[in-house]
Parts: C-alpha cells; structure tokens; sequence
C-alpha cells in the first residue's frame, strides 16, 4: 500500500505586536534569536526525518510573523532543510507574511531562497476595522504588500481576510471581500473572527455583528466568491482552479506531517 504524502510544519513564534485575538503560540519579541533558533529547528528536523524515505511534498513555515525574518535567516533554513531532506523537485513552500514587514525586495529574496507561495495576512482592507483588530498595519500597507508579493515571482499566493469584525456591518464585510477579489489572488482564506480564550478579545469582548447580520455576510459572500470563479473546498478556504493550497490538503486528507518549532504538531 502507498505511503501518504509527507509534510513539514515550520512554527516561528515571533511577532512584532500580539494581536488580540490570537490564541496561537506567538511572542512579541524586539530581538529575533535568529541563528540560534534556525540552529535549533535543523538539529530537530534531523530527528523528525530520521529513518524517513519520503521526499517533502510541501513546506509551510507559519508563526508568528515569519516575515520579520530576514532573506539570510530563511535561506538558511531552507538549505539546512534541503542537505537533511529529501525535497520534491515541485515541492509546495509557503510563508507567511504580514503587510509592514514585508517589502518587494524581501519578498523577492524569499521566493529566491526557494518559496513558491505566500500566504499574506491582510485580516482587512479598513482601517478602522484593523484598528480594532490591533494590527500593526493600515490599508494602505496592505496594497502595497499585494503589489510586492505580485511582483517577488513566487508561483502563488494566499491572501488572508477575516469577516464578522467588530462594528462590521454585512456591507462592509462585503467590500472587503470585494476588494481582495480584486485583487486578483488565486486563494482566499476568508473566515470569521472567533473569541477564543486567554485572548485579550475574551477578557473584554469587542461590538461583534449580530448573527443575523455574520449569517447574512456569510451567504453574500459566499455567493461572490462562486461568482468571482473560487471554490469552496475547505471551510474557509476558496481557490481558483489548480489553486488550493497542497499542504492544507494533505491536512484534510490525513496525510503525514512533519513538526518542528515551539508550537508545532505533527502526525506520522
């Protein structure tokens, strides 16, 4: 019997601001021990893929806010995967990237380093709704981080947007749908904003939309991104054909997934 694909799950913890609410394993941190803890992550994945026989089939380095990484750190990383792993030779390689610590010139870098994909966290396109999100950019960084990851030459990429924000009315929510469909991105992770707790937003909830008004911006949206030519094929991911990110997938379909990095989980 076939072996499932194999994956790797790359976490850096670091972020320049902790969001309010996130409840993921993520540190502001003003210095990124970056030798040292790519150092770390190496001598790790020697472990994890010790005995393995598999080549990688897709890489996501998450966070955090991996992009405040510098080019060096991550092709680093990605020549130390690269002498311990087998790589498939069309091997999926996402990084996050967030508006504010990404550039054209970064961007670039990366995808010289050996990223085919990114995946933008965008959140939204208004600033009173990134405000109350407590996002460390505005919108006009947002478009500019579209036009740097459109021109870094990477294969692909993601745009991130969250929906059923505080004070959002269904027509809001809807223009920013609107305005990352046009901005022409071949995925959306479009999905709505949740209370978690051990989050600042649990201690003191923010003004959410009624749930008539998310379900309403739900179905609104939904219809807009079929029309736009997206399909739905995870809850909140949307994708033009031949765009659906490869290392969710192997996620849904109980492939095998490689860990390394403070919060990461694997599954072999």
């Amino acid at each position: 019997m076939p072996q499932p694909p194999l994956s790797l799950y790359v976490h850096l913890p670091w972020c320049e601001r902790k969001c309010p609410y996130c409840d993921f394993n993520s540190h502001e941190v003003k210095s990124l021990p970056e030798e040292r803890y790519i150092t770390t992550l190496l001598r790790d994945l020697r472990a994890e893929y010790s005995g393995e026989n598999r080549p990688l089939a897709t890489i996501f380095i998450g966070g955090g806010t991996p992009s405040l990484f510098s080019v060096a750190a991550i092709e680093r990383l990605l020549a130390g995967l690269r002498n311990i792993c087998t790589v498939a030779a069309d091997a999926e390689i996402t990084l996050e990237a967030n508006p504010g610590s990404s550039d054209s010139v970064k961007l670039a870098g990366y995808a010289a380093a050996g990223v085919t994909r990114f995946s933008i966290g965008i959140q939204s396109f208004d600033d009173s709704a990134l405000e109350h999100l407590g996002r460390v950019h505005n919108a006009r960084d947002a478009h500019q981080a579209l036009d740097a990851v459109k021109a870094a030459g990477a294969r692909s990429f993601n745009l991130d947007l969250m929906h059923g924000l505080p004070e959002q009315s269904p027509t809001r929510g809807i223009r920013d749908l609107q305005l990352a469909i046009d901005a022409n991105a071949p995925h959306l992770s479009w999905y709505q904003l949740t209370i978690e707790p051990n989050t600042r937003f649990y201690s003191a909830p923010p003004p959410l939309p009624v749930e008539e008004d998310l379900a309403e911006l739900e179905e609104d949206g939904a219809a807009l991104l079929e029309r736009a030519g997206y399909r739905r094929y995870e809850v909140s991911a949307w994708a033009r054909p031949g765009e659906e990110c490869r290392h969710n997938l192997n996620y849904w379909r109980f492939g095998d997934y490689l860990a390394i990095g403070a919060g990461a989980h694997g599954k072999v």
